[in-house]
């Protein structure tokens, strides 16, 4: 997060979270009460892409149960394993290689844990604050 609150990650570039997460201008979250129109139309794109990435991050536990629970190395080879992992998946798709039955077993899988800011200066004319900045990009995106 710290990439994208020190503005390492180009403007236009955003993470999607659920309505338990802030609302920042690169984390967008929808609306729990949106207006017809627009809002609904962002809060429809937001659970199709969110479900795109969530069975995208299923398939990759299903064949790599290293990923099903707490990875016990530093946070920069975690990085290097989730890779490796994606990697390796998209080699077997590209092969056409199964996944695993989804009722396999793995021994003793742990609790799927969650992670769940922003200070960075918006480019003249976009709102800073999360929430309004939010706004601004559904008028503009689904407007």
């Amino acid at each position: 997060m710290r990439a994208f609150e020190n503005n390492v990650i180009p403007a236009g570039c955003h993470l999607l979270g659920d309505s338990a997460y802030p609302c920042k201008r690169w984390l967008l979250t929808p609306y729990l009460h949106p207006l017809p129109g627009a809002q609904e139309a962002y809060n429809r794109a937001h659970k199709r892409t969110k479900c795109v990435v969530e069975r995208g991050i299923g398939q990759l536990k299903r064949r790599f149960h290293v990923l099903h629970g707490e990875v016990r190395v530093s946070p920069q080879k975690t990085c290097k394993i989730i890779l490796a992992c994606a990697v390796l998946h998209n080699i077997c798709k590209d092969r056409n290689i199964q996944l695993p039955e989804e009722n396999y077993v793995v021994e003793n899988p742990a609790d799927d844990v969650e992670d769940g800011g922003g200070n960075e200066a918006a480019p003249a004319g976009v709102p800073n604050d999360g929430l309004r900045y939010r706004d601004y990009f559904v008028n503009l995106r689904f407007g």
